[in-house]
């Protein structure tokens, strides 16, 4: 997946506008009439793009209004500040993971070729130096809003990890694996995925090489499955 740009936008997710999957989201102010799609994924693009080049704080509501090619009004007729924004952001980078790793799940192969797949859509989400970006926006955020923090966890990390954990009920139910639980097998595979590596790309903000990441998240599945074979 690459970051969004003017040339380049990312495809557009229809978003509930009472929230993001059940996780108390409030992106959207309600009640109203019924929003422009595009002009609000225009938002989200153009909000996502400049927020991890200056963080939350350093982009005024002008900005994204002018980068997106709409009015103030537009904005808040459908967010209530930048908060919302991002948080609608994070919902909607979750929720395209969370279809693609569903399509994944359901597809033919072997557990391995599967969560290989998985983690390799996941690492290279993560390893995009816009959501690097965002990642230590999004910290600073939670610093100063402890509750939106939490927001923030539910519809990233913990929505992925929901997500995973539904993967391996189905290979436990069919006999591909054999797990105790799967949540605390769902965490230890994630951190498998993204390894040291991905500590060093958000401190050193290092290069990323993708052959290294894919040769990674192979490792890890191998390591994994020969722990929990059935």
């Amino acid at each position: 997946m690459t970051c969004p740009t003017a040339d380049n936008p990312l495809p557009c997710t229809r978003l509930a506008e009472a929230g993001c999957n059940g996780t108390g989201l409030m992106a959207v102010r309600s009640p109203g009439r019924p929003k422009d799609m595009e002009k609000r994924e225009a938002i989200l693009d153009a909000a996502m793009r400049l927020f991890a080049e200056r963080g939350l704080e350093g982009v005024p509501t002008e900005a994204i209004a002018a980068a997106a090619g709409v009015s103030k009004v537009t904005i808040y007729a459908n967010f209530k500040d930048k908060s919302a924004i991002l948080e609608a952001i994070v919902c909607r980078e979750t929720e395209r993971l969370g279809r693609e790793v569903a399509e994944i799940a359901q597809s033919d192969g072997s557990l391995s070729d599967r969560l290989t797949r998985v983690g390799s859509a996941l690492v290279a989400m993560l390893s995009e130096p816009c959501h690097l970006a965002l990642d230590r926006c999004l910290g600073m955020e939670a610093l100063r809003n402890p509750d939106l923090a939490r927001r923030f966890f539910e519809a990233g990390p913990g929505h992925l990890r929901r997500v995973l954990m539904q993967l391996l009920d189905e290979a436990v139910a069919a006999k591909e694996i054999s797990l105790s639980c799967t949540r605390t097998a769902a965490e230890d595979l994630l951190a498998l995925w993204l390894g040291f590596s991905n500590i060093e790309r958000r401190f050193l903000c290092s290069p990323v090489c993708k052959e290294a990441l894919q040769a990674r998240v192979e490792r890890a599945v191998a390591m994994f499955l020969r722990a929990n074979a059935a």
